[in-house]
């Protein structure tokens, strides 16, 4: 017998690899770990008799001679299969053992006799182009499926992960019929009268978290009984709550407990904090499940596994030009105009004895000229409020400082010295890259 299967609380991604690799193994069977996404049971609710699953504990295990595992190789996430794996390694040749996976290495991935992962936002991205290679047809419904898949995995092509082969995956499916508003019923439905309580008690108890990379919450509950959709409403409070993480944390009264991770910095990878807890998961978004520990010792492994993989974040030091031309205040406008176009830059800091006095920028200097007015010092125009940012300071403040001033560039500071500028283009380059 031929098994297919993905990790415990299967998502859409894990749900369409796992139909698509039906299409590669016909005659093989999907068997789940029993722990569905509140979204994926929602949809499976109506296309049951479409796509056929099954729990993996009401199959005939020891039938089973090939495993295909998709969208997860960790062993820890695979415990459903866990006696499969045990007898594959016991009995070698009695189990062959295929991965498909897009997730980064980890110490307990499983041994495969045959693997398929790449680097890309959605496994199912792989199969698509796996079918197209064996020139397999979709139909509308199976179009619809995988493009929920990429879709989901990707945050409909903007998380860090996704590559031009998910766009290009989604581009085929919608040419096979995929249906867009049944993606966008089933990707973010409404939440629920019970979900909706859940969240406002996950914002009523977030809390920030006293880590120096980033602003990193927390929303740590105990619940009174299992609750499915933990995932979008950690998802939605991440969105109304201002943190760059936040991690939601939920210990059920069977003794697990739930960790939910969603974020938007470099400095906190959630899907490495959450492998070091043994989940997975990718640079925004991930999950672990704990067995047997109080909230307290739940909150404490996270605390001990963000110190141990959360990074320096891009400080403004990092992007800043530096040395940084200056004018004096009795410069003419034109002799500043003749020098911005030299120096390439679009304004200058003023300084006085070393001291920080003014701002001046090229469409001040423009509208003078447009006046007439190019004889009077830089002094007679110069902006005299000056926003400044320290050089050790987040680049997310500065970036946070240039949208609420809407201004282009930021003298940078080493207590009172003048020490860079950090403009536009330092941060596009850095965006975009050089």
């Amino acid at each position: 017998m031929q098994l297919i299967t993905t990790h415990e609380t299967t998502d859409f991604d894990g749900l369409a690899s796992c139909v698509a690799l039906q299409k590669l193994f016909p005659g093989a069977r999907i068997g789940f770990s029993g722990g569905l996404a509140s979204n994926v049971h929602r949809y499976l609710t109506l296309h049951r008799d479409r796509f056929n699953t099954e729990p993996c504990r009401d199959l005939p295990l020891s039938d089973v001679d090939v495993l295909i595992v998709t969208d997860v190789r960790r062993r820890s996430r695979l415990g459903h299969i866990e006696t499969l794996l045990e007898r594959a390694e016991r009995v070698p040749g009695s189990v062959r053992v295929v991965v498909w996976d897009h997730h980064p290495s980890a110490p307990d991935d499983v041994t495969a006799d045959e693997e398929h992962v790449q680097p890309v936002g959605a496994v199912t991205t792989l199969l698509i182009e796996e079918l197209q290679a064996r020139d397999i047809g979709v139909d509308p419904d199976e179009a619809t499926l995988f493009a929920l898949g990429i879709h989901e995995d990707t945050g409909s092509l903007v998380y860090s992960r996704t590559s031009s082969r998910d766009a290009r995956a989604l581009a085929w499916l919608l040419g096979q019929g995929a249906q867009p508003a049944v993606v966008q019923r089933f990707l973010r439905p409404p939440l629920g009268k019970i979900e909706r309580a859940l969240l406002m008690q996950t914002i009523d108890h977030a809390r920030r978290l006293p880590i120096q990379v980033a602003s990193v919450g927390i929303a740590a509950l105990e619940l009174d009984k299992a609750r499915a959709g933990l995932a979008r409403v950690t998802t939605e409070a991440f969105r109304i709550l201002a943190f760059d993480v936040l991690f939601g944390v939920y210990r059920l009264p069977n003794g697990k407990t739930h960790i939910v991770g969603r974020g938007q910095t470099e400095a906190v990878k959630v899907g490495a904090v959450m492998s070091a807890l043994g989940g997975g998961g990718h640079p925004g978004a991930g999950s672990a499940t704990l067995r047997s520990v109080s909230l307290p010792e739940a909150v404490a492994s996270l605390e001990s596994a963000l110190a141990q993989v959360s990074s320096r974040p891009t400080l403004v030091r990092d992007l800043m030009s530096s040395p940084v031309r200056t004018v004096a205040p009795e410069m003419s406008l034109a002799e500043l105009a003749h020098s911005l176009h030299e120096w390439r830059h679009h304004g200058a800091p003023v300084l006085r004895e070393g001291r920080l006095v003014g701002i001046i920028s090229q469409r001040d200097v423009e509208r003078s000229q447009r006046e007439g007015r190019l004889s009077l010092p830089v002094a007679s125009v110069m902006a005299h409020q000056v926003h400044c940012v320290q050089a050790s300071s987040p680049l997310a403040d500065a970036l946070e400082m240039m949208k609420a001033h809407d201004i282009g560039r930021l003298p940078v500071l080493h207590g009172a010295r003048v020490v860079g500028i950090l403009s536009r283009e330092d941060v596009l380059r850095y965006f975009y890259g050089d």
